[in-house]
């Protein structure tokens, strides 16, 4: 049963043990169980949430990285027609043209982008295509930046996870105190009526609706 669940089954049985003379001391005993399993529930959504933001953020910088690649082979392709000789665009890019790097995944196009700056480095301080190291490094430490950010959020939505399922599973043992001590209580036909059924009588239910409305 998922949280929602969870909560709404004991929400039911709260709100029945307030009709029912005698029971007003389980919904006391459970409420707070509810209360934890809400507020854990509500923290896990807040989770859920930072890590798509965090996606969002991998995701736009690794386009920002995409671009400074393209340029950075753009520019070298340009150098390359302008001084005929040993090819940097070759010499910057072994492995085929920039999209043998923006293709890769995230971590990996992080890493291959590292050793293109390497070999651009490489060229000397007064290459004419030095300009774009700033630049390529930059897109560089925001993409691994925004790549640890996400690993972080992973992380912490899975600690709320595992605070949630404790919160259910403290909650369903608190439902199975409730259920001894209202038998204790009560006896148990009556106690059974204070915990709703996931679907005992829903026939019975619908029946008596059409009948009414059939009436009118």
């Amino acid at each position: 049963m998922s949280s929602e669940s969870h909560i709404s089954y004991s929400e039911r049985h709260v709100r029945l043990c307030q009709q029912t003379k005698g029971a007003k001391s389980l919904a006391r005993n459970i409420e707070p169980k509810i209360e934890d399993l809400q507020i854990k529930v509500n923290y896990r959504f807040e989770k859920v949430k930072l890590r798509y933001s965090a996606y969002d953020g991998i995701v736009l910088h690794d386009g920002i990285l995409d671009d400074s690649i393209k340029n950075l082979a753009d520019s070298a392709k340009q150098y390359d027609r302008s001084n005929p000789g040993r090819s940097v665009f070759e010499m910057l890019f072994p492995d085929g043209p920039p999209s043998s790097i923006t293709d890769a995944s995230f971590s990996k196009e992080v890493d291959k982008a590292d050793q293109l700056l390497v070999r651009l480095q490489s060229l000397g301080e007064e290459h004419a295509l030095l300009s774009h190291v700033k630049i390529l490094r930059t897109a560089i430490d925001a993409s691994r930046q925004a790549i640890a950010s996400h690993q972080e959020a992973v992380s912490d939505e899975n600690t709320a996870f595992a605070q949630e399922q404790l919160a259910q599973a403290a909650l369903r043992e608190q439902y199975e105190f409730n259920y001894l001590d209202a038998v204790k209580l009560f006896g148990k036909n009556h106690a059974n009526r204070l915990f709703p059924k996931p679907s005992g009588g829903r026939r019975k239910i619908i029946e008596e609706v059409i009948s009414e409305a059939e009436a009118l």
